[in-house]
């Protein structure tokens, strides 16, 4: 079987690509990555994650005012 890298569109066997399903807001997506785009996609997503837990973080905290 052959999938689409979602990065860079090229075609790969299904040994060598990643499959991640992530929620957003179109609901379920289900993305696939290529062994050479898959570091950047997880350096985005650990930045989009740790700027996510900060903001809730702030949430949580009580107002002073």
């Amino acid at each position: 079987m052959k999938y689409i890298c979602n990065r860079c569109a090229k075609i790969f066997q299904a040994n060598d690509i990643t499959i991640h399903y992530t929620t957003g807001d179109n609901g379920l997506e289900i993305v696939a990555i290529c062994k050479l785009c898959l570091e950047r996609y997880l350096e985005k997503t650990k930045v989009h994650t740790d700027r996510k837990e900060d903001e809730n973080e702030r949430m949580k905290m009580k107002r002073k005012w």
